[in-house]
């Protein structure tokens, strides 16, 4: 980032300013942090009474600056300087035009994101977890209850239904009805990848991978789960 600050300051000095015969602009600006820049610009010099005069008085003073940024930029790689620096004089003023240049490496904020990649070694995410090969059941329970009522006292069963919800996983597709453990690949397909390169790379087959996964609508970014096959 490079941005240009410009601003005008005003002295007055203690008696008429007839000739300015030295001045300097000296910085004494900091960061703060990434986004504030604090210190003084120091104005010095010799300035004379008339142009005729031979005597000639100091002058010192400190300007207070506060700047700042709608960038967030890295302190340790960033500078402020002064790169312009005019003046002029009324009276007893001394007005100085000052232009300041900042220089720095703007801090970008990365968002963290679900799936990790590394681009050089192109490595993905991959979990292994161990599941059940279980489908979700629609279990029915039945009780026995008993109702009063005006004529007495009838006892019926009645059949309630418990229904668990359907969780709206990647393994809702499971096919096996026994309680069996077994290991598989949480897979997240490539760009340009394709079903027979996954089933060669995993050493699988495309009826395995219909059991778990709906293949109609495979593209970048579908999260397929493999059956781990120990070798």
């Amino acid at each position: 980032m490079k941005k240009k600050v410009t601003f005008d300051k005003s002295m007055e000095f203690p008696s008429m300013i007839g000739q300015i015969s030295a001045i300097s602009l000296d910085s004494a600006l900091r960061f703060v942090d990434g986004a504030n820049i604090e210190g003084d610009l120091i104005v010095s010099g010799k300035y004379k009474l008339t142009e005729a005069s031979q005597l000639e008085d100091d002058f010192y003073y400190k300007i207070p600056i506060e700047i700042t940024l709608t960038e967030n930029l890295d302190i340790d790689h960033s500078s402020v300087d002064i790169s312009d620096f005019t003046y002029e004089t009324q009276e007893n003023m001394l007005i100085c035009h000052i232009e300041l240049f900042i220089n720095g490496i703007e801090i970008i904020e990365e968002k963290i994101v679900e799936e990790e990649r590394e681009c050089d070694g192109e490595k993905k995410m991959e979990n292994e977890i161990e599941i059940p090969h279980k489908n979700i059941e629609e279990e029915f329970v039945k009780e026995e209850k008993t109702i009063e009522n005006d004529e007495g006292i009838l006892n019926e069963k009645e059949e309630k239904e418990e229904i668990e919800e359907k969780d709206n996983s990647l393994f809702f597709n499971f096919k096996d009805d026994d309680d069996q453990y077994g290991t598989f690949i949480v897979y997240i397909v490539r760009q340009n990848e394709t079903i027979n390169s996954i089933i060669e790379k995993y050493h699988t087959t495309l009826e395995e991978l219909e059991q778990y996964n709906d293949l109609k609508e495979i593209q970048n970014g579908t999260k397929l789960i493999i059956p781990a096959h120990n070798d």
